[in-house]
């Protein structure tokens, strides 16, 4: 049977829209997946932006807690992601980030406390976004078990930032506190009427009403924000972490 040309016209178009459908159904889904992609790659260069932008200002707020001879290199490998910094702690080398935080987070006397946490935490985000693979095409090929890992050590970091304290009392790392906290931190010796003395409450720079330094919980806190935006697209659900398990976790070798 011979057919006529509308015919011939309409069996193009019919085949041409069941090839679409198909394209449909079988690209549009890798589509999204890429399109995902692309989205937390960008989550992460906002990560690792915030992160120089917090050693910055830890470095600044804690002078001698970081090695200056180093600074170029560890902005520099955060910068062009790559991990080739091991620092030597007793002798030993540090390789895993857990081996940093505990480090950092020693109550006793430790060189360089600065460089071990933010190395400790670009090595973590390094793990969570296998940064060593360069791109990742798709979202569904993050490992979701490493980025919760890394959602909960941000948050247990966070707290302990806030509150870890070496065995004098002294907090390890001046974010949050005023001058005048951190001036009465070394000089209290039992005695809160030494507060009208300190430099910062005497001339007047200071009040011991006014709010705490919210800039370091700004940055570290869209950090996390991020990696909540990255969990969800790949269809994870972030988890808050309780109070009493922020407040018992202790980092170990």
């Amino acid at each position: 049977m011979k057919l006529k040309s509308s015919q011939i016209i309409f069996l193009v178009f019919i085949s041409i829209f069941f090839q679409a459908c198909a394209f449909n159904k079988s690209n549009l889904k890798s589509l999204a997946q890429s399109s995902a992609a692309s989205q937390i790659e960008e989550y992460k260069v906002e990560i690792l932006e915030s992160l120089i932008n917090y050693k910055n200002k830890l470095d600044l707020r804690n002078p001698s807690a970081f090695n200056s001879d180093i600074k170029d290199s560890i902005i520099d490998e955060i910068t062009t992601n790559q991990d080739y910094i091991h620092l030597i702690q007793d002798g030993v080398k540090l390789e895993s980030y857990d081996d940093y935080f505990y480090y950092a987070f020693l109550d006793r006397d430790v060189s360089n406390r600065n460089d071990l946490l933010i190395i400790g935490l670009y090595k973590l985000i390094f793990k969570a976004y296998a940064m060593e693979r360069e791109h990742q095409f798709v979202s569904f090929s993050y490992d979701r078990e490493e980025m919760q890992n890394l959602h909960k050590y941000l948050q247990i970091i966070r707290w302990k930032i806030k509150t870890a304290k070496n065995i004098r009392g002294e907090y390890l790392f001046n974010t949050w506190q005023n001058n005048w906290q951190i001036e009465l931190e070394k000089k209290y010796m039992g005695d809160y009427n030494i507060i009208n003395d300190l430099e910062y409450i005497k001339l007047e720079k200071e009040s011991i009403y006014d709010y705490s330094n919210f800039s370091f919980e700004i940055v570290l806190s869209k950090i996390i924000v991020n990696v909540e935006h990255t969990l969800k697209k790949i269809n994870v659900e972030p988890f808050e972490m309780g109070f009493s398990t922020l407040k018992n976790f202790i980092f170990v070798l």
